[in-house]
């Protein structure tokens, strides 16, 4: 693929305009190739740089004399009203509304959530879901897992083994969520399957604070602060198995 097609690739991943195995296929090259991520970095910070840094779309004082000066004879110049356009409002209305109208409308309860994203941690879970095999590496063994992650990610978080719980280890893989590369363990119970996503955060830590829940799509999704991550269970169990499942993870995990 040439240098051409890689920037159109990165361009409509960034915009969520490729389908499910166009993405899935693209996260793992970005996992994979240190060059393919580094141009996707460059791009998100263009972005966030361009987003910060637009100023609002105000009227000159030229413009606004000619406006005044094509005025109809006889009639007063009156200044007309110019509205300044200010694109923070506009993609917070954006986002408000493409909330409400998607078929997920998110509920967080309790207080002081973590506030992950909520929408692409249950976007990569599905999009797992869809792939041939939702792993990138598969294992029972939390002493293979661990270390899988230890290789490709600078921050890894502790992988622990819930069997006797219930919910045994099946493996991890990569995503990507909100531009980072982050490490998501993959457990089961039954037939379902329940990603663990650990944002990394330095500094944060479990202060046994009430995990915050939410919904979306169908998904349950349980949120916390943890040592240096913050974690977000997502799965389409009962919302109580899921709860059961936080409170052993954190549990072994201290």
């Amino acid at each position: 693929m040439s240098t051409d097609d890689n920037e159109l690739m990165l361009d409509a991943y960034a915009d969520g305009e490729l389908d499910a195995s166009a993405a899935l296929a693209l996260e793992r090259r970005l996992a994979a190739e240190p060059d393919m991520k580094a141009r996707f970095d460059k791009l998100t910070a263009l972005r966030a740089a361009l987003r910060s840094g637009v100023p609002r779309d105000v009227a000159s004082d030229t413009l606004r004399a000619k406006i005044t000066a094509l005025s109809a004879p006889g009639l007063p110049a009156r200044m007309p009203r110019v509205r300044t356009f200010d694109w923070r409002q506009m993609a917070a209305s954006a986002a408000v509304a493409a909330m409400l109208a998607s078929g997920g409308t998110a509920l967080l309860l309790g207080s002081g959530a973590p506030g992950p994203d909520i929408s692409g941690i249950v976007a990569e879970h599905r999009r797992a879901l869809l792939a041939a095999n939702p792993l990138d590496v598969e294992s029972t063994d939390k002493h293979t897992v661990k270390p899988w992650f230890d290789a490709k990610l600078a921050l890894s978080p502790a992988v622990v083994d819930l069997t006797a719980e219930g919910f045994p280890l099946a493996g991890g893989r990569v995503e990507v969520v909100a531009g980072k590369l982050v490490p998501a363990m993959i457990y089961r119970r039954h037939n379902h399957i329940i990603s663990l996503v650990a944002v990394p955060r330095t500094g944060a830590r479990d202060d046994g604070a009430v995990a915050a829940n939410a919904t979306q799509d169908g998904y349950t999704v349980t949120s916390w602060h943890g040592q240096d991550f913050d974690y977000a269970a997502v799965s389409d169990v009962a919302p109580d198995e899921l709860a059961a499942f936080v409170k052993a993870w954190r549990t072994s995990a201290k």
